[in-house]
């Protein structure tokens, strides 16, 4: 359970973020919205290979 309170937290963190750049600067969101998705596809992965 605390993993998913975890995850939950940084899920609406990231997105709470790119609302934030997308008000202050709207065309660097797509580049930083894809280092996003790849890095939680990686944190995915690592938690898939460690469970």
């Amino acid at each position: 359970m605390p993993a998913v309170v975890a995850l939950v937290f940084f899920v609406v963190a990231a997105l709470v973020g790119l609302l934030a750049l997308a008000l202050v600067d709207f065309r660097t969101v797509p580049p930083v919205s894809g280092t996003c998705a790849l890095i939680l596809t990686l944190a995915a992965l690592a938690v898939a290979v460690l469970r």
